[in-house]
């Protein structure tokens, strides 16, 4: 699997399951998650736009 740099939490990480905002920050699946309860995020910690 192809790995990118998450911008949340600055680990390599497989691409898969993660999402990128519209301006092209990538948060992996891990930061993604908002905790069990919680869902996932809707938008990005950054800045604030839009996960695609």
């Amino acid at each position: 699997m192809p790995k990118r740099v998450c911008d949340v939490c600055g680990k390599d990480k497989d691409v898969s399951g993660g999402k990128t905002c519209e301006k092209g920050h990538f948060i992996c699946a891990g930061c993604k998650s908002m905790g069990f309860f919680a869902g996932t995020r809707t938008q990005c910690p950054l800045c604030k736009t839009k996960l695609k």
